[in-house]
C-alpha cells in the first residue's frame, strides 16, 4: 500500500484526500520563502503590504542612490546605495553579505 492511499485511508474529509495534501506541499515547497515570510504577519494583506512598500523603496533606492555610498563602518564595503538595493533585490550574485549588513543596519 503506497503512503498516499494509508494517508487517504485514514482521513475523515471527503473533500479533501492525499493527492490534495500533496499538491498543497508541493506548492508550498515552491514557494517557502514567501509562506513562511507571510507568517510573520496577522494576514496575506498585510504581508502584501509590507512587501509592496519595501519593495518600492529599494525600487527608488536603486533609481536614486548610485550618489551615495555608506560609512565604511556599516559593512557594505565599498558598494552603494543602489549596488546594495540592486543586491537586495536578487539583481545581483553576491547578496549574502549586503542582506545582512542591510539587516544589521536596520535594527538601528
Amino acid at each position: 500500500m503506497s503512503t498516499a492511499t494509508a494517508v487517504e485511508s485514514k482521513g475523515t474529509s471527503t473533500d479533501f484526500g492525499a493527492d490534495d495534501l500533496i499538491l498543497n506541499a508541493v506548492s508550498y515547497r515552491a514557494n517557502k520563502g514567501m509562506v513562511d515570510a507571510a507568517s510573520k504577519y496577522d494576514n496575506v494583506d498585510d504581508a502584501i503590504a509590507g512587501l509592496k512598500q519595501a519593495w518600492s523603496l529599494l525600487e527608488s533606492q536603486v533609481e536614486n542612490g548610485a550618489g551615495f555610498t555608506p560609512d565604511v563602518k556599516l559593512d557594505f564595503g565599498s558598494d552603494n546605495a543602489r549596488v546594495i538595493a540592486e543586491s537586495l533585490m536578487g539583481l545581483r550574485n553576491s547578496v549574502g553579505s549586503t542582506r545582512k549588513a542591510f539587516k544589521d543596519l536596520g535594527k538601528v
